[in-house]
């Protein structure tokens, strides 16, 4: 039988995403422009959006202009502001969907906990929550935020008022007339306070350290400007590029222009100094830090909002939760009906609580226990045929994570067709590849902002960076355009890759096990077939 016949072989290759916001949607959609239609999206929410449905806390909005913040492929011409709001986004993604024929190639409601290969068949095994699936190909766009992280402080659990993480955010919760305590003062928190501090009595926000900030200048989109965007789709994608170059010049300056970062200091202490007059709270929201090597967050209303006479800024640091209020170091007890937890999320997960079982029953864990590692972010020694979509070290300073999903993609499929064209059955990245870069990228780090010693979710507790790309997008899409021969190695029959002397594509194995006749994703129930 031909190449082309066989499971697992040219256009007839099965694929399995885990993840239904945008990347996983990101990952559908450009597999089937590509010709790639065996595919399967899994999603454990019950709607599409990742992120953009699970995150419905008053505010919610993207920081990336919104021209930026969509499918190069899909430019959406109707957004209702400069940054679109949550649910607009959330629509968003589900209508690309819609309109590109992949809504019914996903399964909602459907969690992947683990996924193993299978080195006798070069095959994953996925087990869900919906039973066992195989996929010749795995496509992991788990997200990078998206596991709450809840602050350890003590008595926390003993608090006798509702407290919620505003990722899990509770609208039957009412804030009118309540004493309100927000923990944290990071991009959530900054969207929060301002919708709430109108409503409730009184709302004392916890900081640890300032983080700094730029002003966003939203606005919405007029109907006329909205039908001019429709009409000359031209004037779109020039708000959209100079979105790009923007981030192109932040970017630079956190990497390897930092010439330009006393310009970025100045704006942000102009936006503190111009909207709060007390000193002592100025002092307080004054960053000591260098700018750019936490996030920079965009914001109109933060300052304003803190400056109100219900609003409290505490920085001193938080010893307990009371059941009614909490306690700080300076022994003052500050009462709360309703505690807020804007504390972020675990962040160097990355696929977490998913399982990934690799070559010989190696897990992703293990591979990463020092540190998160990925060639480019989205392959990985020992795990043939997986790709990761925003993986480590893919966040830019100040780009947009959808142009990141998509320039992943395109590396993505630049690793099927040349599995196409060998005929071969798996691809997996060489160690010497993996180290190489991985040595490249850390030097560049090294010399980033990222690295000048504040404390943020971008570093781990041990110093290491497995968040950031030390240089600018521009350049990660560069390197992920072409597949570089020399990174990988493939096979055309069961068993590991690289099995003959000098790792090339091997010729058929016609020993191997009688080729097999079904392409497509198959679904076991896990009490039997059906």
């Amino acid at each position: 039988m031909s190449a082309e016949g066989r499971s697992g072989s040219g256009r007839h290759r099965s694929v399995a995403i885990i993840g239904g916001g945008f990347g996983g949607i990101a990952a559908a959609v450009m597999l089937r422009r590509a010709g790639y239609h065996d595919v399967t999206v899994f999603e454990r929410g019950e709607q599409v959006g990742g992120v953009w449905h699970r995150n419905t806390y008053p505010g919610a909005a993207c920081d990336i202009p919104s021209h930026y913040y969509e499918y190069s492929f899909e430019p959406n011409p109707g957004w209702s502001r400069r940054y679109a709001p949550q649910a607009e986004i959330r629509a968003y993604i589900e209508d690309v969907a819609r309109r590109n024929q992949v809504l019914d190639r996903i399964r909602t409601g459907t969690e992947v906990t683990r996924a193993r290969w299978d080195d006798t068949r070069d095959r994953w095994t996925l087990e869900t929550t919906a039973g066992e699936f195989e996929a010749d190909i795995l496509i992991a766009a788990c997200g990078q935020l998206t596991v709450p992280k809840l602050p350890q402080i003590t008595g926390l659990g003993g608090f006798e008022g509702p407290a919620f993480h505003t990722a899990e955010w509770r609208h039957d919760v009412e804030l009118r007339g309540r004493r309100v305590a927000v923990l944290g003062t990071g991009c959530s928190a900054i969207q929060v306070v301002p919708e709430i501090q109108p409503i409730a009595e009184v709302i004392d926000v916890y900081q640890r350290s300032p983080g700094w900030t730029f002003p966003k200048m939203d606005f919405a989109y007029s109907e006329r400007v909205k039908r001019l965007f429709k009409r000359f789709p031209l004037i779109q994608r020039l708000d959209r590029q100079l979105a790009v170059a923007f981030a192109e010049v932040g970017a630079a300056a956190m990497t390897k222009h930092r010439w330009l970062l006393p310009a970025l200091r100045a704006v942000g202490r102009r936006q503190i100094n111009g909207a709060i007059e007390d000193p002592e709270l100025r002092r307080k929201v004054t960053p000591t830090d260098e700018i750019g090597c936490k996030r920079i967050m965009l914001t109109d209303h933060w300052y304003p909002t803190l400056a109100k006479p219900n609003v409290e800024l505490v920085s001193e640091r938080i010893t307990e939760v009371t059941p009614n209020g909490i306690r700080t170091a300076d022994g003052t007890h500050r009462p709360a009906d309703v505690l807020v937890l804007a504390t972020g999320f675990q962040s160097h997960n990355f696929v977490a609580p998913l399982e990934i079982v690799g070559v010989g029953g190696h897990t992703l864990a293990e591979e990463w226990a020092e540190v998160p590692r990925a060639y480019l972010g989205l392959t990985v020694p020992r795990f043939p045929n997986m790709f990761l979509l925003f993986g480590p070290n893919t966040s830019t300073g100040s780009g947009s994570a959808v142009a990141t999903i998509e320039a992943g993609m395109s590396h993505v499929i630049a690793a099927l067709k040349q599995l196409d064209r060998a005929g071969a059955r798996r691809i997996e990245l060489r160690r010497q590849a993996a180290e190489t870069f991985d040595r490249e990228l850390r030097a560049a780090l090294a010399q980033s902002v990222w690295a000048t010693g504040c404390s943020s979710w971008f570093v781990d507790a041990n110093g290491n960076n497995p968040s950031q790309w030390p240089w600018q997008l521009s350049a990660y899409r560069r390197r992920t355009k072409r597949l570089d021969p020399a990174a990988y190695e493939l096979g055309r029959g069961p068993g590991p890759a690289g099995s003959t002397a000098d790792g090339d594509v091997q010729a058929g194995s016609e020993h191997a096990t009688a080729p097999e006749t079904a392409a497509t994703l198959k679904h076991r129930r896990s009490k039997g077939a059906t």
